[in-house]
């Protein structure tokens, strides 16, 4: 008998009735989602190595139309490296890596990233927009990845989302937030339910996912396995990674591949994994125990050689059962590939309408952050205020040159607010951006939108908010102070570095994996901006192959116009004293302008370098 020879199997006492439940009360996801015909993944002898370590070795098998397919193992046998590669979502070229073997979409061999598009991938953290709705973000989806297509109508994507958010079980939560930390949101299993259903919007022609299960109790995780289940059974073929399932859920599975240090040991019918296991290593699985449990524990704790007679036993009847069938596959439907097409993005004028929305709509429903933000600043403005407290005053360059002192405290003053403008809109720019980044990886990887659009969107959204906080700013200390320059060339200057601060933090967010990394890595970029602006020690002083550094430093130029603000043009000894020629203020409002734009071009650049692979 095949390896892949159908075993029936009942549903687990604990969950027979609720499966009964459960399949009368879901819409019907055929309805939803009409299999694809013929669609099929097959792989063989699939080996990736990374330097001398071997991720993969020699991994056959595939997937078939109808099945529900889940990939065992213990943590670090390869299972989710295994299914980035079939998804085209690992880079299996570069320094140090080797990959061999061959991978086909319904029998066409070729590099999985040709077929990405074709595939559904959902990754393990759930990356939703905490402060949407499970509908908002499944219309938000479906415009962008069906409004490519001309004939189909807004009320048509309306309808799409309403039979999705009733297949998945997301009716009574559809107006819910998803929530994080700070806003009570959805629970687990919706949010897991909610990113399934955003892949599901474009009708792919099989779905990936990556763990889905962490994190969900087990009803959440019964539940999700169960839609999956039913989503299979249109036609879909469904692969999932899981650790350890619950007996109930492993029933569920139609086939199981199993990999033990990136070598299968099994692939086949879920039923038959015990019979496999006693009959090629002596090992018996004891009545009424989960099949799953049996097989991770003794993965973990018998002897290599045992491991090694399963991995080859394997491999004996794959290369008998397994690689003619790919065969046949990869001969007879070879053509079928190349009469699809990928689904296509929306145009690039409604990626950024629906980016613009989102963010507007993502920053309103989230008043806590902008409180704290105004908390901040109307604290370290009143600091900032009483420490130079009367500090300005309206008189000649001879009153300033014979009261050094004073000039410094009142010189200082506005070094202290560039200085505030440029840390503050860098810190809370570098905490929120890569917070984000996980979200826009999942949407570009999925096609939704470019990099263009995303940075777009978020810098009109910022223009205002960065124009309250430099306002913001201004009235706590301009009187406090007793500033003499116009009060609303000094708010727009702060204005212009706080961009600039907010652009370059957004470029170390797009650069950095987490928002700890970027943290660590902001004072390389802030603290040089200080020292090389000539702003405690005169440039003349800093050696001359470091001196060019200052031409590239915006807070040089802002200290530079927010002096000609406050003191005017007429003080030549002064300026020069302090590097500053007023026939060129038009040259330091330029140069900073170029600064924000080149480092917000710099943004998009690494964003879309970074996003052409989602690990």
């Amino acid at each position: 008998m095949s390896m892949l020879d159908s075993v029936p199997v009942a549903p687990g006492p604990m969950h027979a009735k609720e499966l009964d439940h459960q399949t009368s009360t879901f819409r019907c996801i055929s309805e939803v989602h009409p299999g694809h015909s013929g669609s099929s993944l097959e792989w063989s002898h699939v080996t990736f190595k990374i330097g001398d370590k071997t991720i993969l070795n020699d991994c056959t098998g595939f997937l078939r139309p109808g099945e529900l397919t889940a990939v065992l193992g213990p943590s670090g046998s390869g299972k989710s490296t295994l299914m980035n590669i079939l998804g085209g979502r690992q880079r299996t070229k570069g320094r140090g890596k080797s990959f061999d073997g061959a991978v086909s979409f319904c029998g066409q061999v070729d590099e999985p990233v040709k077929f990405r598009s074709r595939i559904a991938y959902v990754m393990q953290d759930d990356a939703l927009i905490a402060t949407s709705t499970p509908r908002e973000i499944l219309e938000f989806s479906a415009k962008l990845r069906l409004g490519a297509k001309q004939n189909i109508a807004r009320s048509e994507m309306k309808a799409l989302v309403k039979d999705l958010i009733d297949s998945l079980r997301l009716t009574s939560c559809s107006e819910t937030l998803i929530g994080n930390e700070l806003i009570k949101g959805v629970s687990g299993g919706e949010r897991k339910r909610t990113s399934v259903g955003v892949e599901l919007i474009t009708k792919p022609d099989m779905i990936f996912l990556d763990e889905p299960l962490s994190g969900l109790d087990s009803y959440a995780a019964f539940t999700t396995v169960t839609v999956l289940k039913e989503l299979a059974e249109t036609g879909v073929p469904v692969m999932i990674t899981v650790h350890q399932p619950s007996s109930e859920i492993y029933q569920l599975f139609d086939n199981v591949m199993i990999l033990s240090a990136g070598e299968v040991v099994y692939y086949g019918k879920t039923g038959r994994v015990p019979e496999f296991f006693e009959r090629h290593a002596g090992l018996t699985c004891p009545s009424n125990f989960n099949p799953a449990d049996f097989v991770l524990f003794a993965l973990q704790t018998e002897p290599r050689d045992v491991i090694d007679r399963l991995v080859l036993a394997y491999k004996k009847s794959s290369e008998r059962d397994i690689m003619p069938s790919i065969d046949a596959v990869r001969k007879t439907h070879k053509e079928l590939v190349m009469e699809k097409k990928a689904p296509g993005r929306a145009s690039l004028v409604a990626q950024f309408r629906e980016l613009l929305y989102r963010e507007i709509q993502s920053t309103l429903r989230n008043p806590v952050v902008l409180v704290m933000r105004y908390m901040i600043l109307l604290v370290l403005g009143l600091v900032f205020g009483l420490i130079f407290f009367d500090v300005g005053q309206k008189q000649d360059q001879t009153f300033w040159l014979s009261n050094a002192a004073e000039f410094q405290s009142y010189f200082g003053a506005v070094v202290a607010l560039n200085i505030m403008a440029m840390m503050g809109s860098a810190q809370t720019t570098v905490l929120a951006f890569p917070a984000q980044r996980g979200i826009f990886l999942r949407e570009y990887a999925a096609n939704m939108y470019s990099a263009v659009p995303y940075v777009i969107s978020k810098t009109i959204v910022e223009l205002p908010l960065a124009f309250m906080d430099s306002l913001f700013l201004m009235i706590i200390t301009y009187w406090l102070m007793n500033l003499q320059g116009n009060f609303m060339l000094w708010v727009l200057t702060l204005w212009l570095i706080n961009l600039c601060a907010a652009s370059l933090a957004q470029v170390l967010g797009a650069a950095c994996n987490s928002a700890a990394q970027a943290i660590q890595v902001l004072p390389l970029l802030t603290v040089p901006q200080i020292l090389f602006g000539g702003i405690f020690t005169p440039v003349d002083n800093i050696p001359v192959w470091l001196r060019w550094l200052q031409y590239v430093c915006f807070l040089k130029y802002g200290v530079n116009i927010t002096y000609l603000i406050e003191f005017g043009d007429d003080f030549d000894v002064i300026n020069d004293q302090q590097n500053v020629d007023p026939d060129l203020l038009g040259l330091y409002i330029g140069v900073t302008f170029a600064i924000l734009i080149v480092m917000r071009m710099t943004s998009i650049i690494i964003l879309e370098r970074k996003a052409k692979f989602v690990f």
